[in-house]
């Protein structure tokens, strides 16, 4: 077993092969002919590290826009996400210092500086240690998360064993 980064415009293909057994993405993201679950919503937190200078107790919207970001961009250099069309939205902007390919190394690299991130609130769970977390101080909506696997392997055992396996450790977690 292997686990890779999706690559979403090929899953279908890499599924029909067999060269991916279970993706999880957004439903949105989903080849229509795979079968699909959705199995947990996520919403959005913000991080800074634990002893940030500039942020105490809450994250105001100009505090938020004066401090450097880390932003996530699978598909690389991009500095312009959903959380700036929503501060467009309010006339407001913030300072993208960083781009980075997926969000799994964000929490490490806002532990390590001055900036923060806005990052699915599953990846702040069990760091209170080394981030503080705060709502984000605007409006930015939250996205469905799903597993998606090819028919064929619908009854294979193995793949039932790990997708319900999964929804009992995604339960767990709420």
């Amino acid at each position: 077993m292997a686990w890779r980064t999706i690559d979403t415009a090929n899953l279908e293909t890499q599924m029909i092969r067999g060269d991916v057994g279970l993706a999880l993405t957004t439903p949105e993201t989903a080849p229509e002919t795979l079968r699909m679950r959705k199995i947990y919503r996520e919403e959005y937190v913000t991080i800074a590290r634990l002893d940030h200078p500039a942020i105490s107790n809450d994250l105001d919207i100009e505090t938020f826009c004066q401090l450097d970001h880390v932003i996530v961009s699978p598909r690389g250099g991009g500095f312009y996400g959903p959380a700036d069309e929503a501060l467009s939205a309010l006339g407001q902007t913030r300072r993208v210092m960083l781009s980075a390919p997926g969000f799994l190394v964000v929490p490490e690299i806002v532990a390590h500086s001055n900036m923060i991130a806005l990052v699915p609130g599953r990846l702040a769970l069990n760091r209170e240690d080394r981030l503080q977390q705060f709502a984000p101080p605007l409006p930015v909506t939250g996205f469905d998360m799903a597993m998606v696997w090819h028919d064929r392997t619908t009854t294979h055992p193995m793949h039932r064993w790990l997708r319900d396996r999964l929804i009992t450790l995604v339960k767990q977690n709420q």
